[in-house]
């Protein structure tokens, strides 16, 4: 903000110079109605005086007036929104840095309403900022301008328009409650809107139509009402301060008459001090009716900087170190009675306990909800575990730098994430620095090659929104084909193979086999092949390792791996 103080200092002398301009009228019209018969005790103009300087007066003082609002407006409100643009990077940038678990308690809805709803009525309220300090120059200048010309008739001024102060606070906080209300409804209409969209498929599927209708009527429905309250008290603002300016002239008639009976006005003065009057309604209805964009921009400022002044809980602590390089053979992990629980009740993982040799790959099976995610998420910290350890190189990773931590890991998960850019641009996000023919080598690794080069534009194609012009194999490659290209030494596949047909992951198995050597893998497997190229197969169960070993021992064994076998490992 500091920056800015040069150039709103230039407009506040705008503002001023607009103010002077605009009393100067005031001014101007006692001295042009001396000369029209009317009694002044200040000037003495004739007609001739009028005619010739007269014109020039005034437009003099409308070219200064048109100019000064101009370069007023020009600066204040540039600054405005400057202002708008950097808390807007502020915003996402801390955003960025937000633990895993903040982003997603959050809300995607909430935080993107943050983005647009509350950005859009701050820039309301910090373009007409400006018009405050603007209106209140005028005000002060036209009060002084009053004193000027009957001092007992501004003192009847002073005592009403302060009379409009107490209900419009009362306004304005109740504005500002019901702002915050709105805003905070529209985070949640915006995720039920996004759901329903990108659940469409679904919803097609099993005729919920009806249903999603129901939701987004309530929603609408209580949008509606709130926005019904908010208009009653914004409207309310300026026929209030309208009662109460008619008012005050009916009074100021009244005392007018009387001072002139008694010799302490003339006609001249009272004529530049309705005038004065007339200009000072502008202003004061102004700053009425800014009181209600300006609650709507403080209710939204408070949720904008409650984004900027979040404090992640996992960061780096003082001192931290960078990760220990990995061996030729690849990392070291161990993991040493483990607890963690997401909710502070269920354990995800009770006492897990595994260590892991360089350049082993251990296949980690398992029922839905043994755990097996909650490993891949503890690893890279995007949670902190309660009790235990996880070390890697022999290094606490709590200990550790987290950009070094995560350089160190590249994941593919079951849900490929594209961003709306090229083939090669998303490729290319494991490693900012690969030539083209990394890319494309990487993307051959993946048995990706052959399908980009299908593509219209090759790898320069865009994936859509979200990868949409592609199919969920190709995603699945382009995400693994990123994987192979940050070239880490610990790998982690979560079920990265399961979008694929069976001749693609037969390409995909043997580029993995080559790919794993000299890097520890850790793999989340749904897939037979997947579990049989693994040295170590973990069953884990209700967050623990139950059962250990190869394929053969642990089907010899009878026991829960060989059920799931059984039950879950599709064979190609």
């Amino acid at each position: 903000m500091g920056r800015y103080w040069p150039r709103l200092a230039l407009a506040f002398l705008f503002m001023i110079l607009l103010a002077l301009a605009e009393a100067g009228y005031a001014v101007a019209t006692e001295w042009v109605f001396s000369a029209f018969g009317q009694e002044s005790s200040r000037f003495a103009a004739t007609a001739r005086d009028i005619m010739i300087a007269g014109p020039l007066v005034l437009l003099g003082l409308g070219f200064t007036n048109a100019i000064a609002m101009f370069f007023q407006a020009l600066l204040s409100q540039g600054v405005a929104i400057s202002v708008l643009r950097d808390l807007q990077k502020a915003m996402f940038d801390k955003f960025l840095h937000y633990d895993y678990a903040q982003a997603r308690e959050d809300g995607t809805g909430q935080l993107v309403s943050r983005f647009t709803n509350d950005t859009t009525v701050l820039r309301e309220s910090l373009t007409r900022a400006p018009n405050a300090l603007r209106d209140g120059v005028r005000l002060i200048t036209l009060l002084a301008l009053m004193i000027y010309f009957d001092w007992v008739l501004f003192l009847v001024i002073l005592l009403i328009y302060p009379t409009i102060g107490l209900p419009i606070t009362m306004i304005g906080r109740r504005l500002r409650r019901l702002a915050q209300q709105v805003q905070n409804q529209i985070g949640g209409m915006t995720g039920l809107l996004n759901e329903s969209m990108a659940g469409a498929r679904m919803v097609k599927t099993y005729q919920l139509e009806e249903y999603e209708k129901a939701r987004a009527d309530a929603a609408f429905e209580e949008r509606h009402d709130l926005l019904a309250k908010f208009i009653r008290y914004r409207a309310a603002n300026e026929p209030l301060i309208t009662a109460i300016g008619a008012f005050a002239i009916a009074v100021v008639i009244g005392v007018a008459a009387w001072r002139i009976s008694t010799g302490n006005l003339d006609a001249a003065q009272l004529v530049g001090f309705i005038v004065t009057l007339a200009m000072l309604s502008q202003p004061a209805r102004g700053l009425g009716t800014l009181n209600a964009v300006l609650q709507e921009g403080a209710a939204a400022l408070e949720r904008i900087y409650w984004v900027i002044d979040r404090v992640p809980d996992i960061k780096d602590k003082e001192g931290a170190k960078e990760l220990s390089p990995a061996s030729p053979q690849g990392a070291t992990i161990s993991f040493d009675n483990v607890q963690f629980s997401y909710d502070g009740d269920a354990a995800a993982l009770d006492g897990f306990s595994l260590a892991v040799k360089p350049g082993q790959m251990v296949a980690l099976v398992g029922e839905s909800g043994a755990g097996k995610s909650t490993l891949f998420n503890l690893l890279p910290r995007l949670y902190d575990i309660q009790s235990g350890s996880i070390k890697i190189n022999g290094d606490d990773i709590r200990d550790v730098s987290l950009g070094s931590l995560r350089d160190a890991m590249a994941l593919v998960s079951q849900d490929a994430i594209l961003f709306d850019d090229s083939v090669a641009s998303n490729i290319g996000f494991g490693d900012s620095h690969a030539t083209r023919a990394q890319i494309e080598q990487a993307a051959k690794d993946a048995a990706a090659d052959g399908f980009i080069r299908d593509l219209p534009q090759g790898y320069d194609s865009p994936v859509g929104e979200g990868g949409g012009s592609l199919s969920g194999g190709q995603k699945q490659r382009i995400s693994l084909a990123r994987a192979f290209l940050k070239d880490a030494p610990i790998l982690l596949l979560d079920e990265a193979t399961s979008a694929l047909d069976a001749q693609s992951e037969a390409k995909v198995q043997e580029a993995l086999q080559r790919l794993t050597k000299g890097r520890t893998t850790l793999v989340i497997a749904h897939r037979l092949a997947t579990v049989r190229m693994a040295d170590v197969i973990c069953v884990m169960d209700k967050g623990r390792i139950v059962e250990q070993g190869s394929h053969e021992a642990l089907m010899a064994k009878d026991g829960l791996y060989a059920r799931l076998a059984a039950l879950q490992f599709r064979e190609n």
